[in-house]
């Protein structure tokens, strides 16, 4: 029962394959897709870069822990978690609600950054710095993806 009703989140910096992954686990594993970042879009009505530019970092982190809190209330989902939730303490207690927390590792070289505001303007070795330990903290999985996302989602489907 507890494989079936708790939550798989995925966690990493940005660019490493969240919603990808969390795509095609949520199709394999026959379970709804919570994409975080594209939910605070809806929310805000605007693109992630639009809020970052307009109403800043700290608009978007309150809406990123709101829509974390009401979709970890849900269950059986799969959650692709932005690559700044690990940024707010306050989420990790929402995301132990009922998950299954997977880190998703992939090398710096390898991430993409466009149309990510941090990443772009602070960049990937800042963002790592802070970010690397707590996403291995936050973490009860860590996978190491692989090139074809498909590979990675198959390691993940043997944990689950």
């Amino acid at each position: 029962m507890i494989k079936e009703t708790q939550n798989i989140a995925l966690i990493g910096m940005p660019g490493c394959g969240k919603s990808t992954i969390g795509k095609i686990l949520a199709k394999e594993l026959k379970r709804p897709l919570a994409d975080i970042d594209k939910l605070i879009e809806a929310a805000a009505k605007k693109s992630t870069p639009q809020i970052f530019e307009e109403d800043g970092e700290e608009t978007f982190r309150r809406l990123e822990t709101r829509v974390l809190g009401e979709e970890t209330a849900k269950s059986g989902i799969v959650i692709a978690a932005g690559g700044g939730i690990v940024t707010r303490p306050e989420n990790l207690n929402l995301l132990r609600r009922n998950c299954l927390i997977i880190y998703l590792k992939r090398d710096l070289s390898e991430l993409e950054t466009s149309g990510r505001p941090l990443s772009q303007s602070v960049g990937i070795q800042a963002l790592a710095k802070v970010r690397l330990p707590l996403y291995e903290a936050w973490s009860d999985y860590i996978i190491e993806t692989e090139a074809c996302p498909e590979q990675t989602a198959v390691k993940i489907l043997n944990l689950v």
